[in-house]
Order: structure tokens, then sequence, then C-alpha cells
């Protein structure tokens, strides 16, 4: 004779396999889902570089830098001071290179 109690044991000896296979099915959706957002930030990247100099949206995250903002400038230390100043705002008087007009002189 069957009781109630055997019944409900067969059924949970069946969860243990559900579960594991519901484990399965989340994890392969959760990398698919990760995958699919690394493409399309990679992808979005890529044609943000094509793209003229536009803001598109809120923040422009679609714009490409100018061609101003991708040049580097060179920062020199002030023979006086020390500090670094880009070469295009110091001075230089010969050979030495110097912040402002004062540490000049």
């Amino acid at each position: 004779m069957l009781n109630c109690q055997d019944h409900e044991w067969k059924l949970l000896q069946g969860t243990g396999v559900f579960i594991k296979l519901i484990f399965i099915v989340l994890l392969i959706v959760l990398v698919f889902v990760v995958g699919i957002g690394a493409l399309a930030r990679v992808f979005f990247r890529m044609l943000s570089d094509l793209r003229p100099n536009t803001s598109r949206g809120l923040g422009g995250r679609f714009s490409s830098r100018s061609e101003d903002e991708k040049k580097t400038e060179r920062m020199l230390a002030c023979s006086v001071c020390g500090v670094h100043v880009p070469e295009s705002e110091g001075i230089e008087v010969a050979g030495k290179f110097f912040c402002c007009e004062a540490h000049r002189k």
C-alpha cells in the first residue's frame, strides 16, 4: 500500500534534476545576454568613430571627439617653480621654459 509520505518523497526526488536544469538554462541565458551586450557596445563604439562630430541625445553619447581633442600636447616644467604647463601656454627663452612672464624675468 502506497501512503501519502512515499508519494511526496518520489515527487521531491525529481525536483533536484529540475532545479539543476533551470539553473543551467538561466546560466546560458545570462551568458547570451552579456555576450550580446558586449557586441552591441563594440558595434556602437565603432559606429561613433565613423560619424561626424554631432551630438545625439543627452550627453552626446554617439558623438566622436573632434580633431583638436584627439591631438596631444607636450607638458613642460617651468625652470623656476617646476609646474608643468602645456607647451603652447608657456614661454621658452634661450632653451629654458617658463610657466609665466613673471618667472621669465
